[in-house]
């Protein structure tokens, strides 16, 4: 066999090889596609399956959300409300006329007072509750209070010192007091 020939058929038998080798390869990719491409339509077979089983317990929860924010919004509306009412409630004490003011004011002393020698504190704002009635309440009641130059930031009414205890009778407590008890019933009245 001469060196052409050889050259030839090794040439012949590669060219054989490769096409095999190409044939098994292109096998191989056609396999491997089918598998990605079955995978694959698993794949979006199984989402759509959960999506189909899932989008009504989403939409549920959607539901369940708006639900709870327009309870959230209702709610803080009705706080609001509240909050107003008690606040025209503290409005109408501080309004009330002097005389009914003053009497308020010493029937709270007369319960509060425990020595009869305390240091009564009133509001930065207060036109009723002065040295005039610490006067006429020591007078009508046999005490001793005295009444403090230094003025609280309350809307009216008063805070009883004794020593370091103090009884505090401001509005603002007072309504805030009533306002822990019978909120529920306000409540029940103005939102039923």
């Amino acid at each position: 066999m001469a060196l052409a020939d050889i050259k030839a058929k090794i040439k012949a038998d590669s060219q054989a090889q490769i096409k095999a080798i190409e044939a098994e390869n292109d096998d191989k990719v056609r396999e491997i596609s089918r598998k990605v491409n079955a995978e694959i339509k698993e794949i979006q077979d199984s989402y759509a399956s959960r999506l189909g089983k899932e989008e009504p317990e989403v939409l549920r929860r959607r539901e369940i959300v708006a639900e709870l924010d327009a309870k959230r919004i209702d709610l803080g509306v009705r706080q609001r409300l509240l909050g107003e009412a008690f606040e025209a409630a503290l409005k109408q004490m501080v309004e009330m006329a002097p005389d009914k003011y003053v009497k308020f004011a010493d029937k709270l002393m007369s319960q509060a007072v425990s020595t009869g020698n305390e240091t009564v504190f009133v509001g930065t704002n207060e036109k009723h509750l002065d040295q005039r009635w610490i006067d006429g309440y020591n007078a009508s009641h046999n005490t001793s209070l005295t009444l403090s130059a230094e003025k609280l930031p309350i809307s009216g009414g008063f805070v009883l010192r004794n020593d370091r205890i103090d009884t505090n009778c401001s509005w603002d407590m007072l309504i805030a007091d009533t306002r822990a008890d019978i909120e529920t019933e306000v409540v029940k009245r103005l939102f039923a």
